[in-house]
């Protein structure tokens, strides 16, 4: 690990994962499917002992994105639990059996104005695997920003981690459809696409001249600064993930988002590959895949620097999951006082000082000009991953921000 004064550079383990083609993993016996956003009881369109086609919606929350069912089966029964990534959520256990298909959803027209496409993600509960919310909200969102280009994101932001790679790799056409629909819902945005090496650009562009590649380097966290680098050149972009995108594409043609593709990789498994899973299948099924070993001491769900680990091998996994790792020997980093290094100021992409956060946290008053920049934290976690004295500068510069701005500073 390289520190340097932009992010630091992380040992890409990728290319184990990326040597198969995207293996396709039937839906297992039992699904435990999320419901995002469905706490009030009216969102929840599904009762125990009901029968569900496959593409069912199963949701209809206020301010997320609906569940469709991944199989056609019977609900066997509606509780609330905790999920790795996406915390504590409504869920639905479904017994997969039958080959009944719900009617599809409302195609696209020929051609699709901005508020069609937005109802299209909406309608086909897309999640954005990059941020993690739903598709039609980071659409809204980029539009009301003005973002003049939209990249579908192949940046990885986890050494082990490869899906976004393996979907743009393996259907460039599909993501480039989806890319020209999220540019019609942010009013005519130009398209193109991000990857990380200079590899990886030349590949795609064979695949799809004349489609615009940025390159960002291996440099955590490499989304942020180039961002950046494209906003000091005078232009607003948006990333979006590629999963997102072709599944704007199918939902285009009246098919809701039902699955995802998740890496299975670290040292602790034996065949690292990428699987394409349906919503709601349990992290035991994807391991054994890929040869898990007994020997496993931790697997995290997500990116490393910001995913939770998984205590549950029974648990499911969110469509955004993006990545799986097993480990052998989990890294033990214990906790010191500051030694006044610096990186954790060099590796920033918002020029937050978090050492400084650290030392004002620690007095019985907080200062409010130490505080700087806390607001424009945007969770990369880098700081707490060079930290040598192990500090949790990412939480505190969390808990800096929540001072900040309920103005508490005694």
């Amino acid at each position: 690990m390289i520190t340097s004064l932009r992010g630091y550079r992380t040992e890409d383990r990728r290319a184990l994962s990326l040597r198969e083609p995207i293996l396709t993993l039937p839906a297992s016996g039992t699904l435990v499917v999320p419901l995002p956003g469905a706490e009030e009881g009216t969102a929840r369109l599904v009762r125990p002992g009901d029968k569900l086609a496959a593409g069912q919606r199963l949701s209809l929350p206020r301010r997320s994105a609906p569940a469709h069912a991944p199989a056609a089966g019977v609900a066997e029964e509606i509780e609330f639990r905790e999920m790795a990534v996406c915390g504590p959520v409504w869920t639905v256990r479904l017994r997969t059996g039958g080959e009944r298909r719900a009617s599809p959803l409302r195609p696209l027209p020929d051609r699709p104005e901005d508020e069609d496409v937005l109802r299209a993600a909406a309608d086909a509960g897309i999640f954005d695997e990059m941020t993690g919310r739903p598709l039609f909200q980071e659409l809204y969102r980029l539009r009301r920003l003005g973002a003049g280009l939209l990249l579908a994101c192949a940046v990885e932001d986890d050494p082990w981690c490869s899906s976004a790679c393996a979907v743009l790799r393996e259907d460039p056409e599909k993501v480039e459809r989806g890319l020209r629909l999220a540019a019609v819902a942010c009013g005519g945005a130009q398209i193109g696409a991000a990857v990380s090496t200079r590899r990886e650009e030349a590949a795609l562009r064979r695949a799809r001249p004349g489609l615009r590649v940025e390159v960002a380097g291996r440099r955590y966290p490499a989304r942020a600064f180039l961002l950046r680098r494209l906003r000091a050149a005078g232009v607003s972009a948006g990333l979006i993930g590629p999963q997102a995108l072709c599944a704007l594409a199918d939902a285009a043609d009246g098919l809701p988002q039902t699955s995802g593709v998740i890496t299975v990789s670290g040292d602790g498994v034996k065949a690292p590959r990428n699987v394409r899973a349906a919503n709601g299948t349990p992290a035991r099924a994807l391991l054994e895949a890929c040869g898990v070993s007994e020997d496993v001491s931790l697997v995290y769900a997500g990116p490393a620097w910001r995913g939770s680990a998984l205590t549950d091998p029974d648990a499911p996994l969110p469509l955004h999951a993006r990545c799986l790792t097993a480990m052998l020997h989990a890294e033990r980093r214990r906790q010191s006082a500051c030694i006044g290094c610096g990186r954790c100021g060099r590796v920033c992409p918002q020029g937050i000082l978090p050492w400084q956060i650290h030392e004002s946290l620690r007095g019985e008053k907080v200062e409010p000009y130490l505080l700087l920049n806390v607001q424009s934290c945007i969770g990369c976690a880098a700081c707490t991953a060079v930290c040598p004295s192990g500090l949790p500068l990412s939480a505190e510069v969390s808990r800096a921000a929540a001072i900040r701005k309920s103005g508490d500073f005694l």
